[in-house]
């Protein structure tokens, strides 16, 4: 296996040289330079011809690509240390970059919207990417609101939606918990409480959601306020203001997909939660509980995990992409090899896990907090296969460049499985394979079964605050959502009531969660027709990834002979499911599942 050396911070001088002084300020001349030339083609637009629009369009993604960076950087900044103030201020000042910007050159996108549909036919470029875009902001036209508007809206953002969002941030990220493990009271930053949800011992994972729970609880007001006001702006702009058929609309437009076909995704999810009750209940036997808690679902089954050093889950993960293919290899170890991770715990970061593609040039950065477990090295995998997904389809202009969410998380859950697949076809022990397959379903829950209904929960809870809702409300409406999940095969003890101010997303990006069911669908899908076809099917799943956004996904998918409008390749992914827990089965013959089990939690 390949060595790969990794420093413990990233190099953000591939966007930037700073974010301060000379070079910096030279940076903003020359972007306001491009700025001012883009506003001043505004009074020739009335006879503007096909290459004029080519050359307009060149211009507005290379100010697009410098906006990027700015922004990217002072993210970046803000998520190695959220309590830095100088960090904050430094991305209040991108947010209102970005505003100012969009306002500034927002006559442009208006102008096209606007055109009849004989003067844009004929004005649409050949190039294809440019089509594309272009034709995808005419889908906006029935929900874009005059220039004024427009503008007001974009500079409310950066205090209203963005900022209220950006609170819950800092708020949460300052959170530290309090756990007493073997008889020493220790205080952990939030990515290190998590960790333990997954430990061996049932006092532990118990004792850390309490503490998580509690601090969150304590917190309830506030952070249910903060979510009620995320909700309120959500509606006013997109359905008083817009005129969106429904809340989800929005989002769904932004992954160029229609109401119906996530509808479908999310009814098939909701319909199969079946296999999820079923597998918790297996897993319960298997790992010595009477009947499943909440607390315990995600307790492992081998006491002693497996747990690597990062260089060694590194060079694992470089090796394991390389034999699937060596393209894939070489666009994982050039993340590395840019010094583009920041892998290391700390107080202060940023929770969690990501990738932030930059522009089409510059090689993507991670975000992680790395602690050595197997959970870790698929949490890696996840976002390699984002940084692999956007520099395979970096030969597209910024402008149809990334993906939507829905196929970005394709990538990302397809590169898990190509790790699950290489630990199984590796392991022959029967103990080993079951903790595999343990760890994988419990991960397709996760990102499955518990993305769909925390959809369905925004779904339920944005319909109830525009009632009056209350932050009361909002807890018994999870609380219900809970038990429809889990049926009669998981506990849920009551203070889970508090869980949903712990998911960032529904702060941040609502109704996003269900990009990883359809992805996870999807890649299942895939995954069994890699097992099927074998070397054959990689070309094909490559081209998948090579159009970025340049096509909606359900072109992308059609050519891979997937129609997202119907039920199929979302039971095709549940038939994967099916097949794993079968699996588990067979490694257990002994296991029995009785009906209306009862009792306490597992052992200590």
């Amino acid at each position: 296996m390949s060595k790969v050396e990794q420093v413990q911070r990233w190099n953000l001088k591939d966007i930037l040289p700073s974010h301060t002084g000379p070079e910096f300020e030279g940076f903003l001349a020359e972007l306001e330079a491009k700025v001012k030339t883009f506003e001043g083609i505004r009074p020739a637009l009335s006879n503007v011809t096909r290459e004029d629009l080519v050359k307009i369009l060149q211009l507005y993604s290379e100010i697009l690509e410098m906006v990027v960076r700015i922004h990217s950087y002072a993210y970046l900044l803000f998520s190695e240390d959220t309590t830095n103030q100088a960090y904050r201020s430094f991305l209040d000042k991108a947010e209102d970059i970005r505003a100012d910007i969009d306002n500034r050159t927002l006559f442009f996108r208006l102008w096209w919207m606007t055109l009849n549909e004989q003067v844009s036919s004929y004005l649409m470029p050949e190039d294809k990417d440019l089509s594309y875009f272009l034709k995808v902001q005419r889908k906006l036209t029935p929900y874009t609101l005059g220039e004024k508007v427009e503008q007001a809206i974009n500079l409310k953002n950066t205090t209203g939606f963005f900022g209220w969002a950006r609170l819950y941030e800092q708020i949460t990220s300052s959170f530290s918990f309090e756990i007493s493990i073997a008889g020493r009271k220790r205080r952990l930053p939030q990515s290190e409480i998590s960790k333990l949800f997954f430990s061996p011992i049932a006092k532990v994972r118990e004792s850390a959601y309490r503490s998580l729970l509690r601090k969150y609880a304590e917190n309830g007001s506030l952070l249910g306020e903060t979510y009620r006001m995320i909700v309120r702006d959500w509606r006013n702009e997109f359905i008083k203001l817009r005129h969106y058929r429904t809340l989800i609309s929005p989002r769904n437009l932004e992954n160029d997909l229609s109401d119906d076909s996530v509808e479908t995704l999310l009814d098939v999810c909701r319909a199969r939660t079946n296999l999820f009750q079923e597998f918790f209940k297996l897993k319960a036997k298997v790992t010595g509980f009477k009947k499943m808690s909440r607390y315990h679902i995600y307790a492992p089954y081998i006491d002693k995990a497996r747990r690597l050093d990062y260089n060694e889950a590194v060079s694992l993960l470089v090796d394991t992409f390389s034999s699937f293919d060596k393209e894939f290899g070489e666009h994982a170890k050039r993340i590395f090899d840019a010094n583009h991770v920041d892998y290391l715990v700390r107080q202060g970061k940023r929770p969690g896990a990501f990738c932030m593609p930059v522009t089409p040039k510059i090689v993507p950065y991670l975000m992680l907090n790395f602690t050595g477990t197997i959970r870790d090295l698929y949490t890696m995998a996840h976002e390699l296969g984002h940084a692999i997904h956007s520099q395979i389809a970096s030969s597209h202009p910024i402008l149809t460049w990334e993906p939507p969410l829905v196929l970005a998380e394709t990538a990302s859950v397809f590169a898990e499985l190509i790790v699950f697949d290489r630990l199984m076809r590796q392991e022959t022990n029967p103990k080993l394979r079951t903790s595999l397959l343990l760890d994988r379903l419990t991960s397709i829950y996760t990102t499955v079964g518990r993305q769909a209904f925390i959809v369905l929960f925004e779904k339920k809870a944005h319909e109830e605050v525009e009632k009056g809702a209350t932050v009361e409300d909002l807890c018994n409406i999870y609380y219900e959502n809970l038990k429809e999940q889990f049926g009669d095969s998981v506990e849920v003890p009551e203070e889970f009531r508090w869980e949903w101010t712990y998911i960032p997303h529904i702060y941040r990006t609502p109704f996003y969660c269900y990009s990883y069911a359809f992805g996870n669908l999807l890649s299942l899908s895939f995954y069994d027709r890699y097992i099927r076809e074998g070397q054959n099917f990689i070309p094909k799943y490559k081209e998948i990834l090579s159009y970025g956004g340049s096509m909606s996904p359900e072109d992308i998918l059609q050519k891979a002979a997937v129609d997202i409008k119907s039920r199929e390749p979302w039971e095709k992914g549940f038939e994967v499911v099916s097949w794993m827990i079968n699996e588990l089965k067979s490694l257990n013959p002994k296991l029995e599942l009785e009906k209306d089990e009862a009792g306490p939690a597992g052992p200590s």
